[in-house]
């Protein structure tokens, strides 16, 4: 069994840059009627990190295509990345989750200025998150600065709490997350908001 192993899309292969000791099953875009068809289940390892559904389109039966997925996987501790936005995938993510008894992250308080992907900060907290064990993630509130800027909220996570470590950064055709902590997925990181009054 091998101690580690990330299925999914684009949000997968980031998490796998940051955990480099993990296997990873993964291909940027990809839905999950088309995961089903290139990574065949079963999968056996003692920690699973899956990120699914946010590229399914209203035609794809997500959560059958993810409950599929899920019966044809053995780990010790399975993570559920919610997405960050498609209202269907968050659901099927979550209700699967519980029917399992999986844990689930939130993405969407880590996610860039597209809002689906983190930057590099945010896949280095997924990674800290998914190792040393999470579930139901909430951001403590002390580590995000929400700011309205230009009639949207910048959400910034600050460094000090600790969980941030950098990673390597290895190039992959068809990504574009790799720019470091000043590039959101290859779009201008906003300036940074001045600090609100306590």
């Amino acid at each position: 069994m091998i101690p580690c192993l990330i299925l999914g899309d684009s949000l997968a292969v980031g998490v796998g840059q940051a955990r480099p000791e993990c296997t990873v099953a993964a291909e940027v875009g990809i839905n999950t009627s088309r995961y089903l068809q290139v990574w065949h289940p079963p999968f056996h390892a003692k920690i699973v990190v899956i990120s699914l559904g946010v590229n399914d389109s209203l035609d794809i039966e997500t959560e059958h295509n993810l409950r599929r997925l899920r019966h044809g996987i053995s780990a010790d501790t399975v993570y559920w990345l919610l997405p960050g936005i498609h209202p269907t995938a968050r659901t099927a993510v979550h209700d699967i989750a519980r029917e399992f008894r999986d844990k689930t992250i939130d993405v969407a308080p880590l996610t860039g200025a597209d809002h689906i992907h983190p930057d590099r900060t945010g896949y280095a907290k997924l990674a800290s998150l998914t190792r040393h064990g999470a579930g139901e993630y909430v951001p403590r509130r002390a580590a995000y600065t929400d700011v309205p800027t230009h009639g949207s909220v910048y959400r910034s996570f600050t460094h000090g709490n600790g969980a941030y470590r950098d990673f390597a950064v290895r190039q992959l055709p068809g990504i574009n997350i790799w720019r470091g902590p000043d590039s959101l997925n290859g779009l201008p990181v906003p300036p940074m908001p001045p600090k609100l009054p306590r």
